[in-house]
């Protein structure tokens, strides 16, 4: 062998032979990845912010369910991406983070931007390593990528010394590309879960984000040969067919309280994929007091303790399928009754709001979702934030994901700004229209990476919800009745208008009054199918919030009974 070329062509001859197309991120002053490109036939999506680069990033990998590439410089740089990776960890996010690190003949030295970068970022990702001998560079490579997209996908990061970046590499390199291995659960383990399943006359199963990476309809179909309620929580959004008969909307926090009897009815609940945080179970302290659990999960880690019942280690859909070919109880006709009549009621009600909403001034989240849902493709990629707006598309049945579409949210950490961002990831990785739901908050925190959609052509349609700034904290300030002129999160002045930046590229729409939403909203997708980044700017009435963010208290709402006494 001969040593004619160095770390970044190995690093990028071995990403090209893991089929990574794009990269995305801001490199520092070692830019040799730049005479790495050209010959790879590699894009290179370069950010303004690092924190928005791994959003995307993240963005691209929950779309593609591939891994996902970000390069970042050392340092700040590197700790600007940490709330990057904490998404991305508690997303399931396939991502490799690769950051240029202090040269190991500079270490303690108090170089240059020198920082502790493996201990600030090994509690986000699932494997941090330095490469500190040229040898081991592919060996680290092929590891992280094998890490990231194998069990619970997630982030891993390599850190790249600089003195190493300098090394030449030897030639004749033999490149192996991450392998999906499967991960079936045990007899054991499914014949115990099967036992309670088969006896059941009350199931429900929620689906969790750990789904996202299957295909097909073998949870419908197990669903519907056992007569199952069939939940999802936010980030398991998309995996199962919303217009299903058995679809009852979204999990704890986000259930229409028209489907809630349906959990308090049910008597074994399955949970695929999800790691049961705490949006997802809000008030199962309550509501499923004296019901099992079963959990099906592929990582020990996201098992929860607080719940009795059966936990099945592996793949959801393993399970479901070895499920599915057994006899049981055939569907109880009153469970399924049941079902019926509450979404009855919860779309009756959706119904009823909808009519009340026609009498009332200015435009409605509620019937911008429904225009949305009328004017706008079923296959759209629809990226949300987690404001207290763009939170109304979180309760079904006032938006569906048809089969076909993908639902991208933040995880149970909310970054402000990931959806606005994650939706350039998106749309760079797909075909299919990109559609962001955001509030001005987000938009606004993002905006230093508006530019990258626009050097880099990336079409999609900005949804912006501007009430003025913070809703969700001025919310809360408003119900407690905190006096705070002298700290209010929203402005009239804030609301006179987002600053978009005037390009070719770029068309700006707004809707002011229900009379020109849907005339505007047809515009945005006409513009967006002549390849155009489209922003629509909605004013938002701050009163505009889901009944059951009427009452809150800290983080989450009231629950049901105690809002009731209010």
């Amino acid at each position: 062998m001969t040593a004619s070329f160095f770390p970044w062509d190995a690093i990028i001859g071995y990403l090209k032979s893991a089929g990574v197309q794009h990269l995305f991120g801001l490199p520092s002053d070692d830019l040799k990845i730049v005479s790495s490109l050209p010959s790879s036939g590699m894009d290179f999506i370069l950010c303004k912010d690092q924190r928005n680069a791994v959003f995307m990033a993240a963005g691209y990998a929950l779309t593609t369910n591939q891994m996902s590439v970000c390069v970042v410089g050392k340092g700040p740089a590197l700790s600007n991406t940490l709330t990057g990776l904490l998404e991305a960890k508690n997303l399931g996010a396939p991502l490799l983070l690769l950051a240029l690190g202090t040269g190991g003949d500079k270490l303690g030295t108090r170089s240059f931007q020198e920082a502790d970068q493996i201990s600030l970022v090994k509690p986000l990702v699932k494997w941090a390593y330095r490469v500190e001998h040229v040898d081991r560079l592919v060996w680290a490579m092929e590891r992280a990528a094998f890490l990231a997209i194998n069990g619970a996908p997630g982030p891993v990061y390599i850190e790249l010394p600089e003195n190493l970046m300098d090394q030449p590499v030897p030639t004749g390199l033999q490149f192996t590309p991450p392998e999906k291995l499967s991960c079936s659960p045990s007899l054991r383990e499914l014949d115990a879960a099967w036992a309670i399943i088969k006896t059941a006359r009350r199931p429900l199963i929620l689906v969790g984000g750990g789904m996202k990476s299957g295909t097909g309809d073998v949870i419908e179909r197990f669903a519907h040969q056992h007569g199952a309620a069939l939940f999802a929580t936010a980030s398991g959004r998309g995996v199962v067919d919303e217009e299903h008969e058995l679809f009852c909307g979204v999990a704890g926090l986000y259930t229409d309280l028209s489907l809630r009897q349906i959990w308090k009815e049910s008597d074994v609940v399955i949970t695929l994929g999800s790691r049961l945080e705490e949006t997802a179970t809000f008030e199962w302290d309550i509501l499923l007091q004296d019901t099992p659990l079963i959990q099906v999960n592929v990582n020990l880690e996201d098992f929860a303790h607080e719940y009795r019942g059966i936990k099945v280690l592996g793949d959801g859909y393993a399970a479901v399928e070895q499920w599915h070919d057994r006899l049981g109880q055939k569907p109880d006709g009153v469970w399924l009754e049941t079902i019926r009549s509450c979404k009855e009621k919860a779309f009756s009600q959706r119904a009823i709001y909808l009519e009340e909403l026609k009498k009332a001034p200015g435009i409605h989240v509620p019937e911008l979702l429904e225009i949305i849902q009328t004017e706008f493709p079923e296959n759209l990629v629809l990226l949300q934030e987690n404001g207290l707006q763009d939170m109304w598309s979180y309760f079904y049945p006032y938006f569906r994901f048809a089969q076909g579409s993908l639902s991208i949210v933040p995880s149970d950490q909310t970054s402000l700004g990931f959806g606005a961002a994650a939706a350039l990831g998106a749309s760079v990785a797909t075909q299919r229209p990109v559609v962001a739901l955001v509030g001005d908050g987000a938009f606004n925190l993002f905006s230093s990476d508006f530019m990258t959609a626009v050097e880099y052509q990336i079409p999609l349609i900005y949804i912006v919800l501007n009430n003025g700034g913070y809703g969700w904290l001025q919310n809360q300030m408003n119900y407690k009745h905190l006096t705070g002129q002298s700290l209010p999160f929203v402005s009239e002045a804030a609301k006179t208008g987002i600053q978009i930046p005037q390009y070719e590229f770029v068309e700006s729409l707004a809707i002011r009054s229900k009379g020109e939403a849907r005339e505007q909203l047809q515009l945005a997708w006409q513009k967006y199918q002549e390849n155009k980044l489209v922003v629509v700017e909605v004013y938002a009435d701050l009163a505009d919030v889901h009944e059951k963010i009427s009452h809150v208290y800290g983080d989450f709402p009231l629950y049901e009974q105690q809002a009731s006494k209010n």
